[in-house]
């Protein structure tokens, strides 16, 4: 399996909600979760209107979009 390292500047404010329910205490998370990165990119991909390429990524299971977890300056 390919894994790739991703540096990922935020441009504005972020939160992520431990919850989607929309009622309810929330908790807000301090990682971006692995579906945000994959709705981002699937944005992006079918904007694009290559539906073979986001299908085979998105429906076929061959990519996987794991939580994005900060790094300190010392690693």
């Amino acid at each position: 399996m390919k894994g790739f390292d991703l540096v990922i500047t935020l441009e504005s404010d972020c939160i992520f909600s431990e919850r989607n329910a929309t009622e309810g205490a929330h908790v807000a998370l301090d990682y971006i979760p692995g579906g945000a990165l994959l709705g981002a990119v699937g944005a992006r991909l079918y904007q694009a209107d290559n539906l073979q390429a986001a299908f085979d990524w998105f429906h076929s299971g061959k990519v996987r979009f794991s939580n994005a977890y900060p790094l300190s300056s010392n690693g």
